[in-house]
């Protein structure tokens, strides 16, 4: 006698496949969710580590999205960076030692009422007064104070290709009658001006990775209302910048005239 065939019921085996498709979705969203809320500090020495094993910054950063995740997004050649800035350990090790370089000068030379150096996000700032390297009303350096600028140069080229900027900046008192330049701003302008000459003609720092700026009185670091915070306004900066700012400069120098020869002798 034939054995009676049994006959399977497969009814329900969409079950399966549609238990194991929300399993897979369970575990996506949770993979999701864990990453929203990985730690910042975290995720940006993986992110430095990471730069590291490709050589060096590329230009590539990571900043928060609006939804408060990470998100890889290339700057381009000409974006500034987010904040924020995550430098490579190399770049950063410069910049500190250019700062203490600059901070034994300052002692050395007992500069510490007149320089003074920090390290921003954009770079390392080097703010002297101008007391210390123009007359009232001047822009033309006193030759005491030449020595230290080029003392200062030979510290800048510790950082080999960095770019460089100098920017001038001024009080809000008006210049008198008798000034040959029309206002703050020039003024300012031809002290930045100055101070990169020397830069470049003594000191040897390159023409190509330098530029210079006034700004008047209109970046004040205190209020212009007594004789010691004027003092304050009036300085010129000397600015190295991270690798990551070098994208927004200029390749060649240019004076408020747009040719490079009239900057420099």
């Amino acid at each position: 006698m034939a054995k009676e065939k049994v006959v399977k019921d497969t009814s329900e085996r969409w079950l399966l496949t549609y238990a194991d498709l929300m399993n897979l979705l369970l575990i996506f969203f949770i993979i999701l969710y864990s990453m929203s809320q990985m730690d910042q500090q975290k995720f940006e020495q993986f992110s430095q580590s990471f730069q590291e094993v490709l050589g060096t910054s590329t230009g590539t950063t990571f900043m928060p999205t609006s939804g408060g995740g990470n998100s890889p997004i290339n700057l381009g050649a000409n974006a500034l960076p987010s904040s924020p800035v995550i430098p490579s350990r190399n770049e950063q090790q410069q910049m500190e030692a250019v700062r203490e370089s600059v901070s034994e000068l300052i002692q050395s030379g007992g500069l510490g009422g007149n320089v003074d150096v920090r390290l921003e996000e954009r770079g390392i700032v080097i703010s002297i007064t101008a007391q210390l390297l123009f007359k009232p009303g001047s822009a033309d350096l006193e030759p005491n104070s030449k020595p230290t600028i080029e003392e200062i140069g030979q510290v800048l080229k510790k950082i080999s290709g960095n770019y460089i900027k100098v920017e001038g900046h001024t009080d809000s008192d008006p210049l008198s009658r008798a000034s040959k330049y029309a206002d703050n701003l020039e003024l300012s302008t031809a002290r930045a001006n100055n101070v990169l000459r020397l830069l470049v003609k003594n000191a040897g720092i390159d023409p190509k990775k330098i530029s210079s700026a006034g700004y008047g009185e209109e970046m004040p670091i205190a209020k212009n209302d007594t004789a010691e915070n004027k003092a304050k306004n009036r300085r010129v900066n000397i600015v190295i910048l991270r690798s990551i700012y070098d994208k927004s400069q200029p390749e060649t120098i240019e004076s408020p005239s747009g040719s490079s020869k009239d900057l420099l002798p």
